[in-house]
């Protein structure tokens, strides 16, 4: 089956059109970020968010179809990002994809944006096998799922306050980096020396496979006020000793969890997973443990 669908997503701050044929046929994927909108802001503003969303996602979707070389009367379903997220940002995709569907009488599908964060590495490398371990490391969650099934999950592991991809954001933006944050702490984590300086590895000498980042980021918050010298002369081994720390706890909290679990499967997606630091170090782990790894592209 070929069906061609509509996907929609505006769980957060960036505005997300595809149109997919049948399980893996990319036909259109635009995105419009809103990071120069928030920038000065210092964070995402939901109530600016939301009305951006409404801007330019009917422009958007008409860019897809375009590019796609489609009409509506060519769409077999739309599928919309429907948890969790902003609300008011959620309810631009969910009302834009509701007048759709019913406009045009196909099926509306809502998805749960973090489920659909691991179904991206299909996209690339085709279905995998199960049981698997998910790892899911994006701004606004970081978890461990096992999957038995699709659409059946076991949660092993979650954050208990701030997620991984939020404390990166921050920290960096601490240090006076615009949003977002990421590539520039990762860029300075594959140059600069991750042992130079020791920060704490939250939760990772407990048991359990929860995760914690919001003492790190006061912990850098209080290195930053007390050595101001030190961040003028040495940022750059500062951020790859603070991004060591959340790698640290990423990679060793997941191969506790695939040794308790006793798999041999390993999916990491989200926005952090972008990282190539993040990524070098899975892969070296994984070969060395005889890891089946997969992750989609950057």
């Amino acid at each position: 089956m070929n069906a061609i669908g509509l996907g929609l997503d505006t769980t957060f701050d960036d505005t997300s059109v595809a149109i997919l044929r049948g399980a893996r046929e990319v036909l259109a994927n635009l995105t419009l970020s809103q990071y120069r909108d928030h920038e000065e802001f210092g964070g995402v503003v939901p109530e600016r968010a939301s009305r951006k969303h409404l801007e330019v996602i009917h422009p958007l979707i008409r860019e897809a179809l375009a590019k796609a070389g489609l009409d509506f009367a060519d769409l077999d379903y739309i599928a919309v990002s429907n948890m969790p997220g902003l609300l008011g940002s959620l309810l631009v995709g969910v009302t834009v994809a509701k007048a759709l569907a019913w406009s045009l009488d196909k099926p509306l599908i809502g998805v749960n944006h973090v489920e659909s964060h691991p179904y991206a590495n299909i996209l690339a490398s085709g279905p995998w096998k199960f049981p698997v371990l998910h790892l899911v490391v994006a701004g606004g969650h970081t978890l461990l799922l096992r999957a038995d099934a699709h659409f059946d999950y076991t949660i092993l592991g979650r954050t208990v306050d701030d997620a991984a991809g939020e404390c990166v954001d921050k920290v960096a933006k601490m240090f006076g980096h615009p949003m977002p944050g990421g590539p520039v702490v990762d860029r300075y984590a594959l140059k600069a020396p991750g042992d130079a300086f020791a920060f704490p590895r939250p939760l990772l000498n407990k048991p359990g496979l929860e995760f914690s980042f919001s003492g790190l980021k006061t912990a850098m918050l209080r290195f930053r006020e007390q050595n101001p010298n030190v961040i003028r002369k040495q940022e750059p081994a500062v951020l790859s000793s603070f991004f060591q720390a959340v790698v640290d706890v990423l990679v060793k909290k997941t191969f506790r969890a695939l040794k308790s679990e006793q798999l041999t499967r390993l999916t990491v997606s989200g926005g952090l997973a972008a990282s190539q630091k993040l990524r070098q170090t899975f892969e070296s782990e994984c070969t060395h443990q005889g890891i089946e790894l997969c992750y989609p592209p950057p």
